[in-house]
């Protein structure tokens, strides 16, 4: 009877998962569905930066190339100014303004410019002209390409004078711009196209005078600044008078006018740095040949040296 019961009650005993191996199991599958979607949107989010950052670099070479291009246009429309280059169009704009009544200077000018200034195949027609052409002056404006064209730019003034009604003489000034298209290479210089004339440009550019505002810096006492301004005054009668070599001892950087001026008249400002007084003066000059006055707008950097003030930097600015 007991074999009969001990054995009935092995049969029913069931074998069943633990608790905490189930418990185990689903914490399992949360950490691999966790990390499943960890790495999906870590993919999202590194997709998307990618994307961003090909966009940044797209627009990034957009910009580099815009400056590459910018750059060669620049470059495409420049041209450098050489010795060779300036003398060439000094004598040719000399001479091409240059129009005598006298028939035998005329046709001097005329084969003049065929065979040294012209380009082959340009024609200097033998105009009958019942007066003259003088140039008054003559001033280099700029040189670049037009329409790829290398082209020298000048200002000119002349007068262009005629017989009038009763042999009267009659005189006309006018000023423009002399376009002057050429080539040149290592063998020289020509002029390829018929020069032109255009209209001088106005000068539209607005500015103000380089100023300074007073509350930017610190002030001084009446009675420093009285003695800095002394010094300034008694500076700039000797800047006037000496020359560079005799300023050495006064300032850093020596220059003078060499008694070309004189001083009219100094007002100024005096304000206190860290290891120096700063000036602002407004100086008036007077011409010594011509009593003329003009104004200079000055910087001094002064400082005290064994008792002593000293200029160690000037600015002809504010």
């Amino acid at each position: 009877m007991k074999r009969r019961l001990i054995k009935k009650k092995e049969n029913t005993t069931s074998e069943k998962i633990p608790k905490a191996r189930k418990i185990q199991t689903k914490g399992m599958r949360r950490v691999f569905w966790g990390v499943i979607l960890f790495l999906s949107v870590s993919g999202v989010l590194a997709f998307l930066q990618t994307q961003g950052l090909r966009i940044k670099v797209s627009l990034l070479n957009k910009e580099v190339s815009a400056i590459q291009q910018k750059s060669k246009d620049t470059a495409s429309n420049s041209v450098v100014l050489t010795p060779e280059i300036e003398s060439f169009m000094n004598r040719f704009v000399a001479l091409y303004m240059a129009i005598s009544e006298d028939s035998d200077t005329q046709k001097l000018r005329e084969e003049t410019l065929l065979k040294e200034y012209f380009a082959q195949g340009i024609k200097e027609d033998n105009s009958i002209f019942s007066g003259k052409r003088t140039l008054k002056a003559a001033s280099f404006v700029s040189l670049k390409k037009v329409s790829g064209v290398s082209t020298a730019i000048y200002k000119v003034t002349y007068v262009i004078e005629t017989n009038g009604e009763e042999d009267q003489l009659k005189e006309v000034s006018a000023s423009q711009l002399l376009n002057i298209p050429f080539q040149s290479s290592k063998a020289g210089s020509r002029v390829i196209s018929y020069p032109y004339f255009t209209a001088l440009k106005e000068n539209k550019e607005k500015a103000k005078i380089l100023d300074y505002d007073q509350n930017d810096f610190n002030s001084v006492d009446g009675d420093t600044r009285r003695k800095v301004m002394t010094y300034i005054e008694e500076f700039l009668e000797k800047y006037a008078k000496s020359s560079s070599k005799d300023m050495r001892y006064m300032m850093d950087n020596p220059e003078g006018l060499q008694g070309s001026a004189s001083i009219d008249q100094v007002t100024g400002q005096v304000f206190k740095e860290k290891k120096y007084f700063l000036v602002k003066a407004a100086v008036k000059f007077k011409d010594r040949g011509t009593e003329l006055l003009w104004q200079e707008n000055m910087s001094f950097e002064v400082v005290k040296k064994s008792d002593k003030y000293y200029v160690q930097k000037l600015d002809h600015t504010w």
